[in-house]
């Protein structure tokens, strides 16, 4: 499926309002797969297996939240050597701006806590890595 997405957190900090909305969409195609028994939410800019590499990978995604052409996916990320709680907030293309910016505004409101969520080289129950 072809969306755009905005990150909740950066380096394991929640985002500010104002910094989740002024951030730029990461756009391209979501893809759900298996690697080495674990799930992985990829964002690639075509698909898996290209050239580039991928505008993002979630490992143990969970969706958070649903409402019209929106969906959230929570999970953890890798960055900089270190596993990091994500919550990708993702957008069906083409949606009008009006409702656009309306969903960004409550999904900035939403609390996305981790609930549990293991990091994958994390025992179970292990709390997400914050600087």
């Amino acid at each position: 499926m072809r969306v755009k997405m905005r990150r909740r957190y950066r380096g394991g900090t929640k985002l500010s309002k104002r910094e989740f909305v002024d951030q730029k969409w990461a756009c391209g195609m979501l893809e759900l797969r298996t690697v080495d028994d674990r799930l992985q939410l990829g964002l690639w800019h075509a698909r898996p297996g290209d050239q580039q590499p991928p505008l993002g990978i979630l490992w143990r995604p969970e969706i958070v939240a649903c409402a019209y052409d929106t969906i959230s996916f929570a999970g953890a990320e890798h960055v900089a050597g270190r596993w990091y709680y994500q919550v990708w907030f993702c957008e069906c293309y083409d949606l009008p701006r009006e409702l656009s910016l309306s969903l960004l505004e409550k999904a900035a409101g939403v609390d996305h806590e981790p609930s549990g969520i293991s990091l994958p080289d994390s025992p179970a129950g292990a709390a997400p890595t914050s600087i």
